[in-house]
């Protein structure tokens, strides 16, 4: 009995750690500049890197980082989605570099 229970435990703790390296990552770090979308917008601000303009995600972290970083360069991390040719990122954190 205690044989079976030992074989059940470890076998969770390997699922669990299979589990810790996907889905739960930060995504890359991307810096640019911040720029506040207005209130009725579907994304709560854009960042701007080059040529390159990512939404922010209409979240709490997305209007956090609208409010309190527009116009200044950032440093954000977040998961990055493309839908429709349009890139998306939810942002997990955010620094202000500028």
């Amino acid at each position: 009995m205690f044989r079976r229970a030992m074989c059940v435990v470890s076998a969770a703790s390997l699922v669990g750690l299979a589990f810790t390296g996907t889905g739960f990552a930060d995504g890359p770090t991307i810096t640019g500049i911040v720029t506040a979308a207005a209130a009725d917008a579907e994304e709560a601000a854009t960042l701007k890197v080059g040529p390159v303009i990512y939404k922010i995600k209409k979240d709490e972290n997305g209007k956090k980082v609208a409010a309190e970083a527009n116009d200044k360069k950032v440093e954000i991390k977040g998961n990055v989605e493309d839908r429709d040719g349009v890139k998306w990122i939810t942002v997990t954190s955010c620094k202000i570099v500028e």
